[in-house]
């Protein structure tokens, strides 16, 4: 259709009458082109829109996998001991007794999600989260309370919280971005006092928040204390190869770092201007994702609280890695964690 004809056609839409609503509205339902399930979803969708349910067919179920995979090995989550046999089942769950500490558990105790209602609803919930669904948008689909939304998203980030990439390798970028300090949510013991949105930008505390990442997606990342070298080295020794290339801003943090732990560094000076070396070696893969990281916080959950920064940079990284991520990954990310967290005392 010639552009001149459609913008005619849209331009008489609202003079539609009630016979002619309806003809146009079965018409676009029969023209409508199915959606290739092959195609990859972007980061994160409209906070409107509604994740199909038909990903669940082949998806294992998240509360079955859990108790599989502690049964395989189960321990005691108080005194991690191996030594333990079943007790009962309670609420459809096996128990277990520890005979050195004489306790009784289940394969929950002592983890995030312990104490959690609704497990048919947990797989619902994680395809929300691969479409970086809102709190209230996954309450009001799944029909939960907003709490309860809040609760789930925060107790499966935390399981997933520290995984990070256990080797960067090849060309690595590093850089430093920062989140202003908010309290979103919190309504009493404030360090400060309380402003209206959106005032005082220039007097509030910076977040640092470090990412280092490869140029096979896979990502180190944290929130920093402060710039230091010795604060940089707390997040990624052991997780960048001695034979490395790191690129990095002209920054004394960043050439005690190199110094610590051995890799070769490539310093721009971005300040005069130098942005890339030797044709390779630069940080724009990294600059973009803060700024992705930055537009997807701030415009899908309108800022999260200092506190759960942590969370969501966990969530990112899932969202942005050399694998896309779907509910059955998620699941499998999730359920692998159990027996190895409770002996980690985790």
């Amino acid at each position: 259709m010639q552009s001149e004809l459609f913008q005619n056609f849209i331009d008489s839409i609202p003079s539609l009458n009630n016979e002619q609503w309806g003809i146009l509205d079965k018409t676009l339902l029969n023209a409508r082109i199915p959606i290739d399930d092959s195609e990859e979803k972007p980061d994160f969708a409209p906070v409107d829109s509604k994740p199909s349910s038909n990903n669940q067919r082949s998806t294992p179920d998240l509360a079955t996998s859990i108790l599989t995979h502690f049964a395989e090995q189960p321990v005691c989550p108080e005194c991690k001991s191996h030594s333990i046999y079943r007790w009962g089942v309670q609420s459809g769950r096996q128990r277990y007794r520890c005979k050195s500490c004489k306790k009784t558990f289940n394969a929950f105790s002592a983890t995030p999600l312990a104490r959690l209602r609704y497990p048919e609803k947990w797989n619902n919930y994680l395809t929300g989260m691969t479409y970086s669904m809102t709190l209230r948008a996954a309450a009001n689909e799944y029909n939960i309370d907003l709490k309860t939304s809040f609760r789930w998203r925060h107790r499966f980030l935390e399981v997933i919280n520290n995984d990070q990439a256990e080797k960067l390798s090849g060309i690595t970028e590093l850089d430093e971005t920062f989140f202003r300090e908010s309290f979103k949510g919190q309504r009493e013991g404030l360090p400060r006092p309380s402003r209206k949105r959106g005032n005082d930008q220039n007097k509030t505390r910076k977040v640092p928040v470090m990412v280092a990442r490869d140029r096979n997606r896979h990502t180190v990342d944290g929130v920093l204390e402060n710039e230091s070298a010795n604060e940089l080295c707390r997040h990624l020794n052991g997780c960048i190869s001695i034979e490395a290339t790191v690129c990095a801003d002209a920054h004394l943090a960043h050439e005690k770092l190199a110094e610590k732990l051995g890799f070769e560094f490539k310093e721009l000076v971005t300040s005069a201007g130098q942005h890339v070396l030797e044709g390779i070696y630069h940080i724009q893969h990294v600059n973009s994702y803060h700024s992705d990281l930055k537009r997807w916080i701030g415009g899908v959950f309108r800022g999260v609280a200092t506190r759960y920064l942590p969370h969501y940079l966990a969530w990112k990284r899932d969202l942005s890695g050399a694998v896309k991520l779907n509910t059955e990954r998620f699941v499998s990310r999730i359920a692998e964690h159990w027996g190895f967290q409770l002996s980690a005392g985790t």
